[in-house]
C-alpha cells in the first residue's frame, strides 16, 4: 500500500513558512557560521537574506511544499540571464549589515560554478528534522523534479553533505567535481538530464534544448489579466504581498499583467527602492503598455472623469483588455459611474 504525501504548488503567502524550514536547519551549518560568525544576530540575518531569495525565485521560478508544510523545494528558471538588478547589493547590505560581503563572495563562488547552459535550479530543498524525513525528503524531490523536466530541460542543485549528495543521486542527479565554499564547507554540483531515472555509466550532461513554458512568452497571444495601477506599483516595491501573491498567480495560470506606462512614471516619482520597480519591470509575466495613437480621444475623456492621467491610463488599459485593475487606493475611483472592474491590493 503506498502513502503518498500531498504535494502543493508554493504561493507569496508561504514564504514565512518557506523561510522558516529552510533557516532552521542551515543556522548551524558551518557556511551560515562563517556567513555571520554573530550568533545572536546569525538567525535574524539569514532570515531576511533567505526572504530576498525567495521572493525572486516566486518572481522568476516556483516552489512546492508538502501540505502540511515540512519540506520546501524552491527553484529558479535560468533559462537565461535572470534579471540581477543594480539595488541586489543594496538589498543585501539593508538585511546583512557588516557582513554583505561575505553574502556576496559566496553568491559569486556560486555563480562561477553553476553550469551556464539552461537549466532550472533548485536553489533552496529543506525537510523539517523528525522521524519521517528521508520519506518527505523523497516524496518531494520526486514530485517537484518530476515537474521541472516537463520543461525539457536539466535540472541543477548544489548538496553541501554526502547525505544529500547521495539522495539527489538516488533520483538520476549525477555529481560533477566537488568545489570548496567560503568558511571550508564542500559542495557537489548536481546535474539531471530530462528523462534521467538512476545515473548510468557515461550518462551525459548536456542540456536540452530549451522548450519555454507559454508563460514566459510575452506576446499578443497571451491575455493580460490584471493592470497594476501607480498606488499597486508603489506597493508591491515597498514589499506588499497582496500585489506579489497577485502577479504570481497571474504568471501561474499563464497569463500577464499590464503596467501602463504612465503608471509606471507617476509610481516612480515616490519610489525609494528601485530595485523592486525593476524587478517588476523585468517580470517574464509584465507587458508595459502604452496608448494606442487611435484611442488618445478616449483617454482624454477619461482623463477629464477622473483629473488623473496615470489613473486614466489603468482605466483605458482594463477596459481594453477586459481585465480588472489592481490598486492599493481604491477611494481614488470614488465617482466613476458604471461598474468598473476594481480589486484592492
Amino acid at each position: 500500500m503506498t502513502n503518498t504525501l500531498p504535494v502543493c504548488r508554493a504561493h507569496w503567502a508561504d514564504i514565512p513558512d518557506i523561510v522558516e524550514l529552510v533557516v532552521a536547519p542551515f543556522v548551524g551549518s558551518p557556511i551560515s557560521e562563517w556567513l555571520v560568525p554573530d550568533e545572536r544576530r546569525r538567525r535574524d540575518v539569514l532570515s531576511s537574506v533567505i526572504r530576498i531569495w525567495t521572493e525572486h525565485a516566486l518572481l522568476f521560478g516556483e516552489a512546492y511544499l508538502l501540505q502540511d508544510r515540512s519540506a520546501a523545494a524552491v527553484w529558479l528558471h535560468r533559462y537565461g540571464p535572470i534579471p540581477r538588478t543594480s539595488g541586489y547589493g543594496e538589498r543585501l547590505a539593508a538585511a546583512c549589515g557588516d557582513y554583505v560581503d561575505r553574502f556576496l563572495l559566496l553568491d559569486d563562488v556560486l555563480r562561477t560554478h553553476r553550469p551556464a547552459r539552461p537549466h532550472n535550479h533548485l536553489a533552496f530543498f529543506a525537510v523539517a528534522p523528525d522521524g519521517h524525513r528521508v520519506r518527505r525528503a523523497t516524496t518531494l524531490l520526486a514530485a517537484s523534479t518530476a515537474r521541472m523536466g516537463q520543461a525539457l530541460l536539466p535540472t541543477y542543485t548544489e548538496a553541501t553533505s554526502v547525505t544529500d549528495r547521495d539522495l539527489y543521486a538516488r533520483h538520476g542527479y549525477v555529481s560533477g567535481e566537488p568545489f570548496a565554499l567560503p568558511g571550508g564547507t564542500t559542495a557537489y554540483p548536481m546535474w539531471r538530464s530530462p528523462g534521467q531515472r538512476r545515473p548510468g555509466p557515461g550518462a551525459s550532461v548536456t542540456a536540452a534544448r530549451p522548450h519555454m513554458p507559454a508563460r514566459r512568452r510575452r506576446g499578443p497571444d497571451l491575455p493580460v489579466r490584471v493592470v497594476l495601477d501607480a498606488s499597486a506599483i508603489l506597493a508591491f516595491t515597498k514589499g506588499s504581498t497582496a500585489v506579489g501573491g497577485a502577479i504570481a498567480q497571474v504568471a501561474e495560470e499563464g497569463h500577464l499583467f499590464g503596467l501602463p506606462v504612465a503608471c509606471l512614471a507617476e509610481a516612480s516619482r515616490s519610489v525609494v527602492d528601485t530595485a523592486r520597480l525593476d524587478l517588476l519591470v523585468d517580470h517574464p509575466a509584465a507587458a508595459v503598455l502604452t496608448v494606442d495613437p487611435l484611442s488618445w480621444s478616449a483617454l482624454a475623456d477619461t482623463y477629464r472623469t477622473v483629473g488623473r492621467l496615470d489613473l486614466a491610463s489603468a482605466l483605458l488599459a482594463a477596459t481594453s483588455n477586459a481585465c480588472t485593475i489592481l490598486t492599493a487606493q481604491p477611494d481614488q475611483y470614488a465617482g466613476l459611474t458604471g461598474d468598473e472592474p476594481i480589486m484592492s491590493a
